[in-house]
């Protein structure tokens, strides 16, 4: 019986295979760009890292484009101005390469316009920085007693809804379709019933949202977190889901942070990628650009891949990401086994 080779000799095979073709791996990264960039740490990934490298780092940032793959990876000790090369390396690759500066930044913290990123992006004056809705909400979260409050579905569902406002023409459109598809069913249903029967995906991926203007905002949030409060906040056992001088001191906090929200002036965050078919009416689907959220699979990707090398680990993920969105796009063809999908060419 042939004798199994061990870890330490796989490991060594592994690494030639990834310095024969480094020069490759470095040019498939480099070579990608966007114009809308998302920012985005873990401290997951530098906690495994081991022997003479162990603490030498406190953080893993990446930088992210809309379609999703990613075009930088960092280690760094701190945030803010650790991460000045970095930024100055994103400047001069989209110089060399004449290629248009990004419109946008999402980024999970310094996001004010007296920030560090502001600074260090300093090569690019146009940048608009914007903090990821998603982790606005989650910052607010933080005022909840706990996640397995009944109510706290309930509250998360409705402070979204008081950051977003769904384009009524889209929605339209797709409650009609709803409609014609369920009164080919031999059904008559109401008004609210078709809404219902509209699930969330379909919702995301035929309607566009924008981020409601910030004075508007603030009023409904505010509004909001005084519905939950005190004892309207309580389940059947009086337990609250807002911890009030908690959620004062975040509030307190956070709401100079709306205007940080706003989607960029001018600039379009949704691409058409193709249209659906469902009973008769013609749906757009889209993709968003909006947040940073994307980075999170990224995240996992890396967490995954170790032991691995990074650079090797950022091509699968752009890979598969390409596979999955960019490739379809630009190709014109999808298959769907459910709906009929003609894609723009």
């Amino acid at each position: 019986m042939p004798i199994v080779p061990k870890h330490r000799w796989l490991m060594q095979v592994y690494a030639q295979d990834v310095l024969s073709r480094l020069g490759e791996v470095k040019a498939s990264i480099t070579s990608l760009s966007g114009q809308v960039l998302k920012l985005d740490s873990t401290k997951k990934i530098v906690r495994k890292l081991a022997g003479s490298a162990r603490s030498t780092a406190a953080w893993a940032t990446n930088v992210g484009n809309e379609f999703g793959q990613v075009i930088m990876s960092v280690l760094t000790a701190s945030e803010g101005w650790g991460l000045a090369k970095m930024a100055e390396g994103l400047v001069n690759r989209y110089k060399q390469a004449n290629i248009a500066p990004p419109r946008v930044l999402y980024t999970d913290r310094d996001c004010c316009k007296n920030s560090h990123l502001h600074k260090i992006f300093g090569g690019w004056p146009n940048l608009c920085i914007r903090l990821d809705v998603w982790h606005f909400m989650r910052r607010i979260a933080v005022g909840c007693t706990t996640d397995s409050h009944p109510l706290y579905s309930g509250f998360m569902a409705q402070l979204s809804r008081c950051i977003f406002v769904w384009d009524q023409s889209d929605l339209q459109r797709l409650i009609e379709a709803m409609r014609a598809e369920l009164e080919a069913c031999h059904l008559h249903p109401s008004d609210d019933d078709v809404r219902k029967s509209i699930t969330k995906k379909e919702m995301q991926l035929h309607c566009k949202r924008a981020v409601r203007p910030a004075a508007e905002m603030e009023v409904m949030l505010g509004q909001l977190l005084a519905a939950y409060d005190g004892g309207r906040g309580c389940n059947s056992l009086g337990v609250p889901l807002i911890n009030s001088a908690r959620m004062k001191e975040i509030w307190k906090a956070q709401r100079r942070h709306i205007p940080c929200l706003q989607d960029p002036p001018g600039f379009q965050l949704y691409t058409q990628t193709g249209t659906v078919t469902k009973a008769g009416h013609v749906l757009p689907t889209y993709r968003c650009a909006r947040g940073s959220t994307s980075l999170e699979n990224f995240h996992l990707h890396m967490n995954r891949f170790i032991p691995g090398a990074l650079q090797v680990g950022k091509v699968q993920h752009n890979g598969q990401t390409a596979t999955e969105s960019v490739k379809a796009f630009l190709s014109g063809s999808v298959v769907n086994t459910k709906e009929h999908v003609v894609l723009r060419e």
